[in-house]
This record gives C-alpha cells, sequence and structure tokens, in this order.
C-alpha cells in the first residue's frame, strides 16, 4: 500500500483545524480591552457602560447604523460620537451639522481626531497637540446639573478653537474640552475618549459630565444616539468584506494560500496535463553498439573482450551439463567428442578475443558467439 505524501496530511490537518476553529469562533464577541468606542463593545474599552448608565437614569437609547448615516433631530435629540475606527465624511460632517442647527446636541470624543477631522473642520475645532493627562477642572453652566467639578482623562489632546466655541475644561495650558452653539443646537468636542469608557466612567466625576451632556435629552424625554454607522455596523459594497472579517471568509484564503503553496513546494504545474512522449523500444544491436563505442571512447577494448569469452565459456559449459568453472580446455574436449567443428570454432573464437579486434570484427564474433552458445 502506497504512504500518502507528507504535504496531503500536512494540508488536510490544517484544513480540518482551521474549519473547526472558524466554526468554533464566529459569532462570539469581542471582549478585548482595545478602546473600541462602541456599545456593543463590554470591555474596559467599550461604551456599552455608559448606554446602560444613561438607560438607568431614564433616556431612551438608540444607535446610528446601516445604509446611510443621518441623524435625524426629529427622532433623537442627543448624538454620541466615540472614537470613530471609520472616517467620516464631509457629507457625514454636514449631516452632523444639520442635526445639530436643527435643535440636536451632537457630543463627539477623540483621543486624536484624525477620522473625525472632517467634522472637527465643519465647526472650527482642532486636535494640533497632546495636553497633559490627570483631573482637570470643569468650568461652565452645562455642569451645574447635576453639578461635575473635574473631568479624569488618560489620554487627551489639545484643542484649537475659533471664534464661536468656548472653552469647558484646561490642563492649566491649552484646552481639552470645548463647545460650539450652531443654530438651536449645540455641538461639544472631548479631546480625550477615555472618560466616556467602561474604564474611565466612573473615575472623578466623568459620569455626571456624560449624564450633564445628555441632560436636555433625558429631561424632554428625547432619544439618545450613539454612532455605531461609523464603527462599522454598516454594509459593505465591497465582496472582499467577508473574506476579510468572517472566519468562514478567512478559512476560505487559507485553504486557497495552502493550496497554492503546495503546488508551488510539490513541484505540480497549473494547467492541463503534459503527455509522455512516447518512444520505440530499442533493439539488442542498438545497446551493444552503444556499449561498444563507450568502449573504444575508453580505450579499453579488453573489457569487451573479458566478457565475451566469459560468456563464451560459461555458456558452452551450461549447454555441455559442465561446471562453468571448469577449465576451457575440457569443455573444448568434451564439446570435440560429439561436433568437431563447433569445437574448432569455439577455440578460434577464443583465441581470437584474446587479441585486439576492430569494431566490425567484434560485432561477428558477437553472432559467433551467440551461434555457438545457442546450438544444442
Amino acid at each position: 500500500m502506497r504512504r500518502p505524501s507528507p504535504l496531503y496530511v500536512l494540508a488536510a490537518v490544517l484544513a480540518v483545524a482551521t474549519i473547526v476553529f472558524a466554526f468554533a469562533t464566529v459569532g462570539a464577541a469581542p471582549t478585548s480591552s482595545a478602546r473600541t468606542g462602541s456599545v456593543y463593545d463590554d470591555g474596559a474599552g467599550g461604551a456599552a457602560a455608559l448606554r446602560r448608565y444613561l438607560g438607568a437614569m431614564g433616556a431612551r437609547t438608540t444607535t446610528l447604523e446601516g445604509d446611510r448615516f443621518a441623524p435625524d433631530a426629529s427622532t433623537a435629540s442627543m448624538l454620541f460620537i466615540l472614537g470613530a475606527t471609520e472616517a467620516i465624511t464631509p457629507a457625514d460632517a454636514q449631516n452632523v451639522k444639520n442635526f445639530v442647527s436643527a435643535g440636536g446636541t451632537a457630543v463627539v470624543a477623540t483621543d486624536v481626531g484624525i477620522f473625525e477631522r472632517p467634522l472637527l473642520d465643519a465647526f472650527d475645532v482642532r486636535i494640533n497637540g497632546i495636553a497633559s493627562p490627570g483631573e482637570h477642572p470643569l468650568y461652565g453652566p452645562v455642569f451645574a446639573d447635576p453639578p461635575a467639578r473635574a473631568l479624569s482623562v488618560d489620554r487627551v489632546g489639545s484643542l484649537s478653537l475659533g471664534p464661536k466655541a468656548l472653552a469647558l475644561a484646561s490642563d492649566g495650558r491649552t484646552t481639552i474640552a470645548a463647545a460650539v452653539r450652531e443654530g438651536r443646537g449645540t455641538f461639544y468636542v472631548v479631546a480625550s475618549l477615555g472618560p466616556f469608557l467602561a474604564a474611565g466612567l466612573g473615575q472623578a466625576d466623568n459620569a455626571r459630565v456624560a449624564l450633564a451632556l445628555a441632560h436636555d435629552a433625558v429631561t424632554s424625554g428625547g432619544a439618545v444616539a450613539f454612532d455605531e454607522y461609523h464603527h462599522g455596523s454598516h454594509p459593505s459594497t465591497d465582496v472582499l468584506v467577508l473574506l476579510q472579517s468572517t472566519w468562514p471568509g478567512r478559512a476560505l484564503v487559507f485553504a486557497c494560500v495552502a493550496g497554492f503553496l503546495y503546488l508551488v513546494l510539490s513541484g505540480r504545474r497549473l494547467g492541463p496535463p503534459v503527455p509522455l512522449e512516447v518512444r520505440p523500444a530499442r533493439s539488442s544491436l542498438e545497446y551493444i553498439r552503444g556499449f561498444a563505442g563507450l568502449v573504444r571512447r575508453s580505450g579499453h577494448g579488453e573489457i569487451a573482450r573479458r566478457r565475451l569469452r566469459r560468456d563464451l565459456r560459461g555458456g558452452l559449459a551450461r549447454g555441455l551439463g559442465l561446471d562453468p568453472a571448469m577449465p576451457f580446455d575440457r569443455v573444448l574436449a568434451t564439446l570435440g567428442a560429439t561436433d568437431r567443428e563447433r569445437a574448432a570454432e569455439a577455440r578460434a573464437v577464443d583465441d581470437a578475443l584474446g587479441r585486439r579486434l576492430r569494431e566490425d570484427q567484434l560485432l561477428r564474433t558477437v553472432a559467433q558467439i551467440q551461434r555457438l552458445v545457442g546450438t544444442r
């Protein structure tokens, strides 16, 4: 029974392990401590605790996700945009500005402001550096109900404000939180995501800060919306997202890569099979001529003569029922008792093989040996 190739065994083991791992992990909820800012993340870096906290305080909470990002002040009076992981487009920024102008309140919290840059530019606010972490004082009437006096931040940026912006918190050197009045609503920006995450919500007055920013929505019975659109909660037009974002898709990619590597490492080629070249069988004369040519080029003709001489003596002895190692004279004597002509020819051939022969003579000698040995 033929043993399977080790490459086949390795490919099969990896394929089975990948499929088992894919089905074991698909659908599992993320529980990492990364700062996602998503309300679907129950970890220390998620905002699920903030959503539950506002719900316990009497606010109705919802999420913005789906085909397009379009906050509506008639359905939600408060919008939290916490640590966007996808770029906010200028069109999205204009939708937020329209939401605020219609009377809504928007809060943007970010550490670096890379993905939120178009939105910050729309309200003439920019993050231009790094501020000092720690507890920093708050000021302004917005933090009067409930009263909040300090904001605790671990990573925080420095804000550059336009003429319409009002500073709400500072580290003593630069602004870290600000408000911009736009139309009938207000836009708030906090240059740190930490106060709104589960890990930082209970520090200093961070929970009161979040509740104070959502005060109007809570008291008026409006809904508090969390932006999950820019956390990836929307359908993608790219088919590759199925391969990149799902375990079965990743397993398919792995299987394709493993198959390609197998073809490369095993030396197999892609495409239709190449038919084998069928060559006619060589005759015994061709082998003899080839061997004679090798002997001639080597300059050692005695090798062939010695082999032919051994074949002649051994063949005659076996044909007579004698020991091939018996002296050749005794073999010839036994043969001469029944066939003198054959014995004389055998002696002549044996004598000829004892001296140098031309190639044509050597070939004739081969034919004589075959006839003598084959004769009974």
